[in-house]
């Protein structure tokens, strides 16, 4: 949980500096956890369109084998 500006007034120097790494680690966290979320879901989509694509292709080359 991040420290609220009142607090990290009253804390010594070299305390503030270490509380706000840990407040700017933790929001890095919660920041690559969204991404990742969203790599998941952006990676599916993209195997989803390769194989339709894939699909695609090959129904095209058997309709040209037939004529």
């Amino acid at each position: 949980m991040s420290y609220r500006k009142k607090t990290l007034r009253r804390l010594p120097p070299t305390t503030r500096r270490y509380a706000r790494l840990v407040n700017e680690a933790e929001s890095l966290a919660r920041k690559l956890k969204n991404l990742t979320e969203e790599i998941a879901r952006l990676e599916f989509d993209s195997r989803s369109l390769f194989a339709r694509n894939e699909y695609f292709r090959k129904e095209k080359e058997e309709n040209v084998e037939q004529w």
